[in-house]
């Protein structure tokens, strides 16, 4: 997939949302750093007289999560799945598993993280809910797909379809054909991919999915730049950004603009990609994501570059530097040097240019193992 598509998912492609009811598995939710089970049976609540049980440790696990609270909602999620084990509740032990896993992943224990949706997969596939089995083979195959195997990762999204398809399930087939294409566009089977994608946009369309059109809309067009389509690709991020908006989803409108803004300098016209920029660095501050700000002013400084603007290319360097710096990533804190380097040579100052550069590369150095 192109570098704008593989942006622009990091916003519109997240985790699905965790499931109300803790029996329900719907959704991927998120989850712990290990399976040590820290609090012994009997399990017991201190404001509660009782012990509580599988269920009722899984939804305070959930109000956490929500609340973005993962160390807090690790806890609950391991004691439920310990409460499941000893009641020898299968759907139970498999839920809290799904849970766990997916906090694991947004901690970023990946390998742990497909441990225990595996052990989850194993026990779905035994019990009589083919619905569940067939979202636990959905988070099995993006797992394996951020591992690197993307066989693994085709063959457990296949399997999904085929039963959402069985449960004439529309929704969780659009949902499961989104990621499918996405992963054949990304394998080179463009046009596999796109067909896949279009008929879940289709189905999208006919139940009026919003999120779903979305998701599908910024894949498609991301396959078009892929394909040096760029006119296209602009027409469909456009439809994407209307969508975005309609939502009032901030993080998925952010992401389309600075595709947006590459696209516009990929089509040689900077000033829109800047004012599309600037919109995209402003949505960064409101809401508080100093990495993307800092990612976006490095952007920035680029298209005043090509631009022929360099005093601004090297305010927004500067700044992008300064943040990189304050957030104590050093691997981009380079980059924005060797970007200042570059903007010193073209304006004439080669022993800034010299000096700059030797500091990225002391960086690097430490950098490397």
């Amino acid at each position: 997939m192109s570098a704008i598509g593989r942006l622009v998912l990091l916003y519109v492609l997240g985790a699905a949302a965790v499931a109300a009811s803790a029996d329900s598995t719907a959704g991927f939710p998120a989850a712990p750093t290990d399976l040590r089970f820290v609090h012994p049976l009997p399990i017991k609540d201190a404001s509660s007289p009782r012990m509580l049980d599988g269920d009722e440790l899984l939804r305070i696990g959930d109000i956490h999560e929500v609340q973005n609270h993962l160390q807090e909602a690790m806890p609950y999620y391991q004691r439920a799945l310990t409460a499941f084990r000893v009641t020898k509740n299968r759907r139970g032990e498999a839920a809290s598993l799904m849970r766990i896993g997916a906090i694991q992943e947004r901690q970023g224990h990946t390998r742990a993280a497909m441990e225990s949706v595996t052990g989850a997969v194993a026990i779905f596939k035994t019990l009589p809910d083919k619905g569940a089995y067939a979202r636990s083979l959905l988070r099995l195959g993006h797992l394996s797909e951020i591992l690197g195997d993307p066989v693994a990762a085709e063959r457990s999204y296949e399997q999904a379809l085929a039963l959402f398809r069985q449960a004439h399930d529309s929704q969780s087939w659009t949902e499961g054909a989104t990621l499918l294409g996405n992963l054949r566009i990304d394998d080179g089977r463009i046009e596999q991919g796109l067909a896949l994608l279009d008929e879940a946009l289709r189905g999208a369309r006919r139940r009026r999915d919003l999120g779903q059109q979305l998701n599908a809309l910024v894949i498609i067009a991301g396959a078009h730049v892929r394909q040096e389509r760029l006119d296209e690709a602009r027409r469909l991020y456009e439809q994407a950004l209307r969508l975005a908006e309609q939502q009032r989803d901030q993080r998925a409108e952010v992401g389309i603009r600075v595709a947006l803004a590459h696209l516009d300098a990929a089509r040689g016209f900077h000033q829109d990609g800047i004012l599309m920029a600037k919109k995209a660095l402003a949505l960064y501050q409101a809401l508080h994501d100093r990495l993307r700000e800092a990612d976006t002013l490095a952007l920035l400084g680029y298209l005043h570059h090509i631009q022929g603007d360099l005093a601004g290319a090297a305010e927004h360097h500067e700044r992008a530097l300064a943040l990189y710096r304050a957030l104590r990533d050093r691997a981009r804190e380079a980059g924005s040097l060797v970007n200042l380097a570059v903007v010193y040579d073209a304006q004439g100052a080669p022993e800034d240019a010299r000096e700059t550069r030797a500091k990225a590369i002391v960086l690097l150095q430490s950098l490397s193992p």
